[in-house]
């Protein structure tokens, strides 16, 4: 397998198009049909089936496209690598953040990790951890920093941990529930919760589930938590959240926390990779910004 043949099959995989990949890749149609076409004789299995229509994957195409992402997101990891030794603090990293992250150790990790590699060109993504880990999947991401039950992650990932953080229940100010001291007492309200469909519902079994209870019916999911924050300072919504949000976000929003009488579960925020994956010296770098932004709350953690 060559470079240009994984490039051209990967546009052809995003842009369900000959015309769209050879515009992307700069390159005449017949070209990127030549290159795909060398690919699937390498591989010996069609990838592709034109029609009428456009351009569908097979399955093998299917199967085959998040590897030639990860393909070409390490060869180009190894290129940065390369060059950083060979020219000093110069490349480019991708990191995602939960919100509890950017809000809490983002902003000293980042200040520090500019006046040592101020060359590096960093990209930023604000979101949760399902798509945190697609994107580890494919490649896209260098790294994450989010809070996670350690215990919970596939094997594929390591969790370097950086301090633990408590769950909290937040309700609007007026909320007509405001008063309720139990999980069990809120739990036919409608809550909104993080993730998507039956991943998200059953990630917040070990919540209910001491306590004898299923997932509450009414969930809404999503991917935001801002849009959570938002719709919960309004509505008569239930929210789960992290410590670090109580400190900084409610009181903005016009959410209060409930004092329960149950103990929730305690996540962990983590410097989250692939296990497999060694870091460039710039991510490097970076992770040890993020850790020594950490330890001050770590400690506290430990005082407490």
């Amino acid at each position: 397998m060559k470079i240009n043949q994984l490039q051209a099959f990967v546009a052809v995989a995003e842009q369900l198009s000959i015309r769209g990949a050879a515009r992307v890749l700069g390159i005449s149609q017949p070209a990127v049909t030549k290159i795909v076409r060398e690919l699937e004789r390498a591989l010996g299995a069609p990838l592709v089936e034109r029609s009428v229509k456009g351009v569908q994957l097979t399955a093998y195409g299917q199967a085959f496209a998040p590897r030639a992402r990860l393909l070409l997101a390490d060869m180009q990891r190894a290129r940065d690598e390369i060059a950083q030794i060979r020219d000093g603090a110069t490349g480019r990293i991708a990191v995602a953040v939960s919100t509890s992250a950017a809000l809490t150790v983002l902003p000293a990790a980042f200040k520090e990790f500019h006046a040592r590699m101020p060359a590096v060109d960093v990209h930023f993504s604000e979101a949760v951890l399902p798509w945190m880990l697609m994107r580890m999947r494919d490649g896209s991401l260098d790294f994450a920093v989010a809070h996670v039950a350690r215990q919970t992650l596939d094997p594929e990932f390591e969790g370097i941990e950086l301090f633990p953080v408590q769950l909290a229940v937040g309700l609007r100010v007026g909320h007509p529930l405001r008063h309720c001291r139990s999980l069990s007492d809120l739990h036919d309200a409608e809550w909104i919760l993080p993730g998507e469909g039956d991943l998200a519902r059953e990630s917040v079994l070990p919540i209910f589930s001491p306590i004898g209870l299923a997932p509450p019916a009414r969930i809404i999911f999503g991917n935001s938590v801002t849009v959570a924050l938002a719709l919960v300072g309004e509505m008569d919504l239930v929210g789960m959240f992290v410590e670090p949000l109580v400190e900084v976000a409610f009181k903005r929003y016009g959410v209060r926390r409930v004092e329960l009488r149950e103990t929730l579960p305690t996540l962990s925020m983590c410097v989250i990779k692939r296990r497999d994956q060694k870091l460039t010296p710039a991510a490097q770098q970076f992770v040890e910004c993020v850790q020594r932004a950490g330890a001050p709350r770590a400690a506290g953690a430990f005082l407490r």
